[in-house]
């Protein structure tokens, strides 16, 4: 598998929609020093945005090496606005029941694959709260 570039891409990308860090932020949905720390390699995006960072290359393209045109810039925006709004849709209409469960899916596949080692008090804590929440909505 091909390592990414993941400060590169960042900078790039950005430069292309010629976009500010903060506006970059904005349309990411991260803060304007999350978007920082990207690009100075402090921090790595979570998967959830690192697929998104992939998803705005991939739809912009890798025939072009320099910046978009204005008229280019909004066309992506208002697809990326688009994309954005069917995602709150789709989480707005997902019920409760299925997030919990697609969460403890997630924690169980996290565990399985050792990416949980230590547990400290505070991510005890969140577990005794989720197995509540768990018996709560499957009495």
């Amino acid at each position: 598998m091909a390592t990414i570039n993941i400060p590169a891409l960042v900078r790039s990308l950005r430069e292309r929609l010629r976009l500010t860090q903060k506006q970059f932020a904005q349309e990411v949905g991260v803060t304007c020093s999350t978007v920082n720390q990207w690009e100075n390699d402090r921090q790595c995006p979570q998967p959830f945005f690192l697929k998104r960072l992939l998803e705005i290359e991939t739809s912009l393209g890798s025939d072009k090496a320099g910046r978009l045109t204005k008229a280019e810039a909004q066309a992506f925006k208002k697809r990326w606005e688009t994309v954005n709004a069917a995602e709150r849709e789709e989480l707005a209409a997902t019920p409760m029941v299925h997030k919990f469960l697609q969460l403890a899916a997630l924690l169980t596949s996290a565990r399985n694959l050792g990416w949980i080692d230590i547990q400290t008090e505070e991510e005890g804590q969140v577990r005794n709260r989720w197995a509540k929440l768990r018996r709560f909505y499957h009495a």
